[in-house]
């Protein structure tokens, strides 16, 4: 079965339910150290989102809209501010800065990405089409004391 799992975060993301599909897929972030523990750190209003393992400080981009989605990798349009600091995401709860990171990407499926983009351009191959993805959601929820915030960030990227 083919998931839309980007390909900068496909060896990190692990499937967390069995309802996933070419349109949908749910999971979690994991390093590849095995922890789930991350820092979370976002710039430009949640429109670029990074993970530092909190284990082995492996750093793994989650999402930046100018780079990832339809709008990021098919159509190349970038209007954010790239001098913008990071921020770190703090448990509004416990002030602890540890998160277990869920994901939801939705897409319009892989024939759909062939039809639009393939052949129309060849810069694009029929294995781009999980990059070409229509939404994202991030959902965190606090290693320290279980704060859960659903849907932390959802952007549509078409």
């Amino acid at each position: 079965m083919n998931y839309p799992i980007p390909s900068h975060i496909k060896e990190s993301f692990q499937l967390a339910d069995s309802n996933n599909s070419e349109y949908k897929v749910k999971g979690k972030l994991k390093c590849s150290c095995g922890t789930e523990n991350f820092n979370v750190y976002q710039s430009n209003n949640k429109m670029i989102v990074k993970a530092t393992c909190q284990k082995c400080n492996k750093e793994i981009s989650i999402f930046d809209a100018g780079k990832h989605g339809w709008n990021g990798f098919v159509c190349k349009y970038d209007s954010l501010d790239r001098i913008q600091l990071f921020k770190k995401v703090i448990c509004e709860k416990c002030k602890e800065d540890a998160f277990v990171i869920s994901m939801e990407i939705y897409s319009q499926g892989k024939q759909d990405f062939i039809d639009e983009c393939v052949s129309n351009d060849d810069s694009f191959s029929e294995e781009d089409w999980v990059n070409g993805f229509e939404w994202i959601c991030i959902s965190l929820s606090c290693a320290e004391c279980s704060n859960h915030s659903e849907n932390w960030m959802e952007h549509e990227t078409m």
